[in-house]
């Protein structure tokens, strides 16, 4: 990553940053993109320049993941389409800063325009799943199964944070909650090794 990217990508998380304390501090509906901006000691323009919206900078994490997921299936070679998945959630769970994070959900919970948003990108993270396994094995897996495939892991995966973050579970624990919900799923998808 070169200087340019390393700048824009600690913005990016300045303003981040800004905004989940801002959250946490005003409430979400209390605080304006002007007051991110200025926490994180750039221009209104800066933030837009980053981000549509204020509800974005809740999803920013969320973003990263399906772009982990991407990168994910560009960089690893498997040899299973469970085995795949496998190595693709340990390399967004690398990638991952704020699965847990109770403030966020706690927000995006709250708001059911929030809660489209979110359900939409989950939607997206099963399609680029199931389109990109479909294009990986496409002598093993049909669109059916592709879909299935993914399906599951989102579920399993949205499942698993959920039920940790209302325990208060640590990033570690949760972490392994995650490891122990993708061997019961592993028991159900042996069919496709």
């Amino acid at each position: 990553m070169g200087l340019r990217e390393r700048k824009k990508e600690q913005t990016r998380t300045a303003l981040v940053v800004a905004a989940a304390r801002l959250f946490t501090e005003n409430g979400y509906e209390r605080t304006t993109v002007a007051e991110i901006a200025a926490a994180a000691e750039v221009s209104t323009r800066t933030f837009f320049a980053y981000f549509r919206a204020k509800e974005d900078v809740l999803f920013a994490g969320t973003d990263q993941r399906l772009a982990a997921i991407a990168e994910g299936f560009d960089t690893i070679q498997a040899t299973t389409p469970l085995e795949t998945m496998q190595r693709i959630v340990e390399h967004v769970l690398a990638a991952s800063d704020d699965m847990a994070d109770a403030g966020r959900l706690t927000i995006l919970f709250s708001r059911p325009e929030l809660q489209a948003q979110a359900l939409q990108r989950l939607i997206a993270a099963e399609r680029l799943i199931a389109g990109r396994l479909r294009r990986a094995y496409p002598d093993r897996l049909d669109d059916t199964l592709s879909r299935s495939a993914a399906g599951a892991l989102v579920g399993a995966l949205v499942g698993t944070v959920l039920a940790g973050v209302e325990r208060g579970d640590p990033r570690e624990a949760l972490r392994e909650q995650i490891r122990r919900a993708l061997a019961l799923l592993n028991d159900g998808l042996h069919t496709l090794e």
